[in-house]
């Protein structure tokens, strides 16, 4: 029989109605994996520039705690270039972290010109951007355990 697979979701608070829904669509799709069964554990930070360190900080803990990490968060864009800066800075952090440690990581940061079409990607039955990140964490496991494990 397979263990059941532990999955962590680092999700940015900054907006909670948007971290919610994608929350909410990261847990439906972990829960319909049918392979094994999927435990998951949250935690929330205040926003998607301090997800990559806590997936860091999970890492660095206990690498082998998680099989797997979800990273969720929103960036809207503002008056000024800031937004720019935060999303590329939060897409190269979680990039470096995926490659450097070898884990599997589901990117789900949306970067949207408005809070409307934030809320279009955030909804599990819109865009669904956190089960798009559990999707692809799952997939990332499957090539982990394959190559790796």
């Amino acid at each position: 029989m397979q263990k059941s697979l532990n999955v962590l979701i680092a999700v940015g608070d900054f907006y909670p109605e948007i971290s919610r829904l994608m929350v909410d669509g990261a847990a439906a799709k972990l829960r319909s994996y049918g392979a094994a069964s999927v435990k998951h554990e949250i935690v929330a930070v205040p926003g998607a520039f301090e997800v990559p360190a806590a997936i860091s900080f999970a890492i660095m803990g206990d690498k082998e705690r998680y099989d797997g990490y979800i990273a969720l968060g929103c960036i809207v864009k503002g008056a000024t270039n800031h937004h720019n800066v935060i999303s590329s800075s939060v897409s190269a952090s979680l990039g470096d972290i995926a490659v450097q440690h070898a884990v599997p990581l589901g990117f789900g940061i949306i970067t949207s010109d408005s809070m409307e079409l934030a809320m279009e990607r955030a909804d599990p039955n819109g865009k669904d951007i956190g089960g798009g990140a559990a999707a692809a964490v799952l997939r990332m496991i499957e090539l982990y355990k394959r190559f790796l494990g």
